[in-house]
C-alpha cells in the first residue's frame, strides 16, 4: 500500500469519525457543558487564509476569543471568574512564512492569537527538518525517537540538510512580516531549529530554550514570557530550563482544556487540522478525533515494534 493509498484512507476515515461525532449532537454537549467554564487552546501550524477565516467566523459566534496572557494570569491567580465562558486562545506553531497572510484576519476579527517561531529559521532561507521532501510519516516518527545527534547525522546522510543550511525559498515568516505583525500578534519561542528536546544533551536543550529566548528578545526588543514544547515532548529537565529562563507558561501538545488548576508549564491544547472543513472543524473541537488517531497511531507503533522484534 503506497503512502498516498493510506493518507487517502486516513482523511476519508478522520471525515466519517467526525460526521458521526457532530450527528451526535456531542460537539454543542461539550461546548455549552463540559468545557465553558473551562478554556481552549488551539494549535495550528500553516493554515490557508480561507479556510481559517471560516473557523473564526465560527468560533466567533459560539466562544469569546482570548489572549494567552490572559490565561496565564488566570491560571497565576488560582481563579477564571474574570474570565469570559467558553473562552479560546489562538496558536500557530512554527512561524510558517504562510502565518503572514493571516494578518488581515486576526486584524477582522480582533484578535490577538499567539505564533511560537523557531527563531533560528525565521529570517532565513533555512528550512524546516520536518518539511523535507519524499519524508513519510513513518520516517519522521523514528527521527523523532533518536538522539539529536543521530538524527541530525542522519538528515545530513539521506537527505543532505542541516539545520543552518541556507536553500533558495525560505519557508519561515521574515523581520519584515515580523516586524508588521508584532503589534497584532504575541510572538514567542519555540526553540532555535525545532529539535525533539527530551533526545538532547543538556547543553543542547539549555542552549535550544535559553537561546531561542534571547534570539527573540533581541529581535523584538521585548521580553518573552512563554514557550511551546517542538512535538509537545518534554521531560522534568526541560520544565526546569523552560523556569529557569524566565518563562511564566510552556505549551504543550497533550488533549485536553486549561481550568484553574492546570500547571502554567503543562498547558493543554486541542490539535486542529490546517485545512479542516466545517464538519471535521466542528468535530475537532470535541477532542474525540484527534483522540482516537492518536490511541491508532499508538497501537500501530506497538503492533510495528512487536512486528520489528519477531524478525530479530
Amino acid at each position: 500500500m503506497t503512502q498516498k493509498t493510506l493518507t487517502n484512507a486516513s482523511r476519508l476515515t478522520k471525515n466519517v469519525i467526525a460526521s458521526v461525532v457532530c450527528l451526535s449532537g456531542m460537539p454543542f454537549l461539550i461546548r455549552e457543558w463540559l468545557c465553558r467554564d473551562k478554556v481552549t487552546m488551539l494549535m495550528y501550524h500553516d493554515a490557508k487564509p480561507a479556510v481559517f477565516r471560516k473557523h473564526l467566523a465560527y468560533l466567533s459566534r459560539h466562544y469569546t476569543l482570548i489572549s494567552l496572557d490572559r490565561l496565564v494570569d488566570a491560571i497565576y491567580q488560582s481563579d477564571f471568574s474574570q474570565l469570559p465562558r467558553k473562552s479560546i486562545v489562538i496558536t500557530f506553531d512554527d512561524g510558517h512564512a504562510g502565518n503572514f497572510a493571516m494578518l488581515p484576519i486576526f486584524k477582522e476579527f480582533g484578535i490577538r492569537p499567539t505564533l511560537y517561531v523557531c527563531t533560528q529559521i525565521i529570517n532565513t532561507h533555512r528550512h524546516f527538518w520536518f518539511k523535507i521532501t519524499g519524508q513519510s510519516k513513518r520516517d519522521k516518527a523514528r527521527l523523532k525517537k533518536m538522539a539529536n545527534s543521530e538524527r541530525l547525522a542522519r538528515l545530513k546522510r539521506d537527505a543532505d540538510f542541516e539545520p543552518e543550511k541556507e536553500f533558495t525559498e525560505r519557508q519561515a515568516l521574515n523581520l519584515d512580516e515580523l516586524t508588521a505583525m508584532a503589534p497584532h500578534v504575541d510572538l514567542q519561542p519555540h526553540t532555535q531549529f525545532h529539535p525533539i528536546l527530551p533526545r538532547c544533551t543538556e547543553t543542547e536543550c539549555e542552549q535550544e530554550i535559553l537561546g531561542s529566548k534571547q534570539d527573540l528578545e533581541r529581535l523584538l526588543g521585548e521580553t518573552c514570557n512563554h514557550f511551546s514544547y517542538p512535538n509537545g515532548d518534554y521531560s522534568a529537565r526541560e520544565i526546569e530550563v523552560v523556569k529557569t529562563a524566565g518563562f511564566r507558561s510552556a505549551r504543550t501538545t497533550e488533549i485536553g482544556w486549561n481550568t484553574p488548576r492546570t500547571v502554567p508549564y503543562h498547558l493543554k491544547v486541542i490539535p486542529m487540522t490546517d485545512n479542516a472543513g466545517p464538519i471535521l472543524f466542528r468535530a475537532e473541537l470535541t477532542t474525540i478525533p484527534q483522540r482516537l488517531f492518536r490511541l491508532f497511531a499508538a497501537l500501530m507503533s506497538l503492533q510495528f515494534a512487536g512486528l520489528t522484534q519477531n524478525a530479530r
